[in-house]
């Protein structure tokens, strides 16, 4: 158990109850386009050209964030402040994170903004910008476009707002066998890794290389979302650093979720079959080397996976 939790609401838009029914999936995190762009590309990350993220991974009826119709190359709107059809009505109340498994999530949401407010401009030299988490069920409307809770948790960059539906954590753990807090504020971290990758200016970048050479578009994808994942474990280094775990061995319940969200571990699961060539997100082995490399240096500049993985 962590000891990181609040009930300070300030960060999250409560959209819960608002959305439509609609049936449940697991997607986002678990290689099926979490919507994860958005993340800019400091001096020599990006080895190569740049790209949206187009390829639909395993199974069709897992919804791509970057197809909902909306924007993806970057966002320039107020980070917290869709607009147009994303501007769904949402409450922004201590009410939102009451329970253990809300606190748990505005405590990763708070303390990991926090830790990038502090850690931005010391790493790369650019202030880091405020956003929000969205709590939902069933669907919401974003700036990306219409998200249901087939498409699990996922930044999008065009309103630079992270959105979560809390019942994904309960397939993560019954279909995945990820449990525990750290499992769930490790996809929290994982997610504002992307929204650091918006403000840096790497999305953007990604989205030109993938466009100019679409036939690596999935390397660009997993080469984004493995910097994602080694951003959070740099947020964990500083979350141990302030003695926030309760014990050493805690760090295992995110090592746990990195590899049980690796593409080849879900599409072992849902599929039977393990296809690289379809991987957006990067293996368990990968997903798991990634967070360990920002968990021990401690330093988001080592995050250099356009360099290594491309």
């Amino acid at each position: 158990m962590t000891k990181i939790r609040s009930r300070n609401a300030s960060r999250i838009q409560d959209r819960r109850g608002q959305g439509g029914g609609l049936p449940g999936g697991l997607g986002g995190m678990l290689g099926r386009g979490s919507g994860g762009g958005g993340m800019p590309i400091p001096s020599g990350m990006l080895k190569g050209g740049g790209g949206i993220i187009v390829v639909l991974v395993m199974v069709a009826v897992f919804v791509l964030p970057q197809l909902m119709g909306g924007d993806l190359t970057g966002g320039s709107q107020v980070a917290g402040t869709p607009t147009g059809d994303a501007a769904d009505s949402s409450t922004s109340s201590a009410d939102a994170c009451s329970t253990e498994l809300e606190q748990i999530l505005c405590g990763a949401t708070n303390d990991v903004s926090e830790y990038w407010i502090d850690q931005l401009p010391l790493s790369f030299g650019v202030d880091y910008v405020d956003t929000q988490t969205v709590f939902f069920s069933g669907s919401t409307r974003t700036g990306c476009g219409q998200a249901s809770s087939q498409t699990g948790p996922f930044y999008c960059p065009a309103d630079n707002l992270v959105y979560f539906d809390l019942d994904f954590l309960v397939q993560l753990q019954e279909q995945f066998d990820a449990t525990g807090d750290l499992a769930a504020q490790y996809i929290v971290a994982h997610e504002f890794g992307h929204h650091v990758q918006n403000v840096l200016g790497i999305n953007a970048q990604v989205t030109e290389a993938q466009r100019s050479d679409p036939s690596r578009a999935n390397q660009y994808s997993v080469a984004l979302e493995l910097q994602a994942d080694c951003f959070a474990g740099a947020w964990a280094h500083d979350a141990a650093a302030r003695g926030q775990f309760d014990s050493a061995s805690e760090i295992t319940e995110a090592l746990d979720a990195a590899a049980a969200v690796g593409d080849d571990a879900i599409q072992r699961t849902t599929t039977g079959r393990v296809e690289p060539e379809n991987w957006t997100h990067g293996s368990s082995a990968q997903r798991v080397e990634w967070f360990r490399r920002g968990y021990e240096t401690g330093d988001p500049q080592r995050c250099t996976t356009f360099s290594e993985v491309l």
